[in-house]
């Protein structure tokens, strides 16, 4: 009997210390802590132009015709947590490293010009995801439309800040 009980608790504690992980490549849901996003964004498959580092606490914005500006842009938990529960909301964790478009059977493809293009390095619970995404289509996808809603949350929060707010506007434009 004895013999039965030392297997029966180590099986049990393996077990119980398995229960409620995360499936291997997502990410547990909880805290903002240890998540952390680098965001870049611009014009045209060149998505290094503005750049947002939560672990760093900077951002990065294109001046177009003058050298990019970093400043010092700590990002609040409340503003972390909105941005990885959206990520959670559209699954994010689930999309492709690439998002491509697939135009309809059939259907005509609009394209975008100029057409912004994204980059996502997110990092949560020790799980990384890397995203690349050139929006030069009038994609309506389900994930188009949703990823969209997370690149202008992200925008929004951080021009929202004081430190975005003093930047100096960029001269000149693109086409």
């Amino acid at each position: 009997m004895r013999r039965l009980v030392l297997p029966i608790f180590g099986l049990l504690a393996l077990l119980l210390s398995s229960c409620g992980s995360p499936v291997e490549g997502s990410p547990q849901q909880g805290s903002t802590s240890g998540f952390n996003l680098v965001f870049k964004y611009g014009v045209g498959g060149a998505p290094t132009k503005n750049v947002l580092e939560t672990a760093r606490g900077t951002f990065t914005r294109d001046m177009i015709m003058d050298p990019p500006v970093t400043v010092k842009l700590k990002l609040s938990e409340d503003d972390l947590k909105r941005i990885r529960d959206k990520m959670d909301e559209i699954h994010f964790w689930d999309y492709p490293d690439v998002l491509g478009y697939e135009p309809p059977p059939g259907g005509l493809t609009r394209m975008v010009t100029p057409y912004p293009s994204y980059y996502f390095r997110a990092e949560r619970g020790g799980v990384v995801k890397e995203l690349r995404w050139d929006d030069q289509h009038a994609d309506e996808s389900e994930r188009a439309v949703k990823l969209r809603d997370l690149t202008v949350l992200i925008r929004e929060i951080v021009e929202s800040k004081p430190e975005y707010k003093a930047l100096p506007e960029p001269r000149g434009g693109y086409m």
